[in-house]
């Protein structure tokens, strides 16, 4: 119990979706039904400081942590201790209303990609931050959230959730 793995077979809908849909990522209902809908993915420095021509380049640094779709969140948000592990360069700041009210905290800029799927990867997505207690010890803890997928991801895929047997399947 508490791992999760992406579902590379055909499915069978009991309603046919439009015949141009491909379908890129598979989730199993059991997970699903205990912790929502947590997938794992690959966080990176941005491609844009990593340019050799930037005065001051990134290294490429990448941590592998389990994300959280949040249909609350309006923009797609990092652990802030992930954020200074990656060495991450803050853009800006903005308020985050969280359950323990409104705090304002850095934006940042990533590189981020979807393992085991077909799902492309984004690059230079601007993000923003949040005190989510990340333990780096646990990246494998489907509890053990380092990342919220806001909706400025998910405006760009099609999700279909499927009530009745407690399945999703993404496609962009």
């Amino acid at each position: 119990m508490g791992q999760y793995s992406s579902i590379s077979t055909v499915f069978q809908p009991s309603k046919p979706l439009p015949p141009d849909t491909i379908i890129k990522a598979g989730y199993s209902p059991f997970p699903l039904m205990l912790y929502g809908l947590n997938i794992p993915v690959n966080i990176s420095t941005a491609s844009i400081f990593r340019q050799p021509n930037n005065p001051s380049p990134l290294p490429l640094k990448t941590i592998s942590v389990m994300a959280h779709f949040d249909t609350g969140a309006s923009i797609t948000s990092i652990d802030i201790e992930i954020a200074k592990y990656l060495g991450l360069i803050p853009v800006g700041q903005s308020p985050s209303q969280t359950a323990a009210g409104i705090q304002i905290m850095p934006n940042y800029v990533i590189d981020i990609s979807f393992p085991n799927t077909q799902l492309s990867s984004l690059k230079n997505l601007p993000i923003g931050s949040a005190k989510l207690n990340f333990k780096h010890g646990a990246t494998n803890d489907p509890k053990n959230m380092g990342l919220l997928i806001g909706r400025n991801i998910m405006a760009l895929w099609n999700i279909v959730w499927n009530g009745p047997t407690s399945s999703v399947f993404i496609s962009d």
